[in-house]
């Protein structure tokens, strides 16, 4: 493929990177799974895999529901009982702290019965080392990127077939080891040092008439597709932006790496669909 093509392209790609919108519809029309976390003498957490998504500032936000056994008392106004108590919370990936962005309380019929949001004079809370809350951050981990992946194949966002632009550059890339953890990224031996992940909600048709992205040649389904974008705040990589692509219904994600799509394939046996092995905790005070 022509260098100053693969470049070209990328320019294109990163513009639609700076002009997508924030994060929040994504959550709001995903289809919410559930999936139990904690068992408690009187209580049950479950977390809803669908909802992680990253947001600015090295945020990654995440939903959970805790269920009690028996319906319990708000402080301060005895009258309202709560069964259900619904909380976002927001992990800061570099302080390894956390915050409870959103609160509701549900009565046993699911009617919300107190709500609270967060300001910004609230504590972030530091994650303890084997508490239950590193638990819950680590069960939202598992449905992310993050981890040890390898490139398996690359693919052209044009659409056009490999056998038509590969060249000995493009096929060494197959192989190479791509790592994505919060301290760090590494693309082979591109190394990332400050990486910056955020959820982006740039509609399918959006995409596809600024791009002229074909999501069936690439091998995604646009009804569950997934975009991340990844900022590189040092000077690690050229170009500084990528955008990673995740179909729900696939074990593989694609990575735009110098105008191509990387096809990865996860290297650390940490499945974005495995069941996280919390399923039964004592509960520490």
């Amino acid at each position: 493929m022509n260098k100053t093509k693969r470049h070209t392209s990328w320019f294109v790609i990163a513009g639609l990177l700076l002009l997508a919108g924030p994060i929040g519809a994504r959550a709001q029309s995903a289809k919410e799974s559930w999936q139990r976390v904690y068992t408690g003498e009187d209580s049950v957490i479950e977390f809803n895999s669908s909802s992680p998504r990253f947001a600015p500032g090295n945020i990654l936000r995440a939903d959970f529901r805790t269920v009690l056994s028996k319906s319990e008392s708000i402080s301060g106004q005895p009258q309202l009982k709560y069964k259900t108590r619904l909380e976002t919370i927001d992990f800061k990936l570099n302080e390894r702290r956390y915050q409870f962005f959103e609160i509701a309380l549900l009565d046993s019929s699911g009617k919300v019965i107190q709500k609270r949001v967060a300001n910004e004079s609230d504590e972030w809370r530091l994650l303890k080392p084997g508490g239950i809350t590193e638990k819950l951050f680590d069960s939202v981990c598992v449905t992310t990127p993050l981890g040890a992946w390898r490139v398996v194949d690359y693919r052209f966002a044009d659409g056009v077939a490999k056998g038509d632009q590969a060249t000995p550059e493009l096929d060494k890339l197959i192989g190479v080891n791509v790592h994505l953890h919060i301290e760090r990224a590494e693309v082979g031996d591109k190394v990332c040092r400050s990486p910056a992940f955020q959820d982006k909600d740039a509609t399918h048709d959006e995409t596809l008439r600024r791009l002229g992205l074909d999501w069936k040649s690439l091998g995604v389904r646009a009804e569950s597709v997934r975009t991340i974008n990844v900022k590189c705040e040092d000077s690690g990589w050229q170009p500084p932006q990528s955008l990673l692509i995740k179909d729900s219904s696939s074990e593989e994600m694609l990575m735009l790496w110098d105008g191509v799509f990387l096809v990865l394939k996860r290297t650390d046996g940490s499945g974005l669909h495995r069941t996280p092995e919390i399923q039964t905790l004592k509960r520490r005070p």
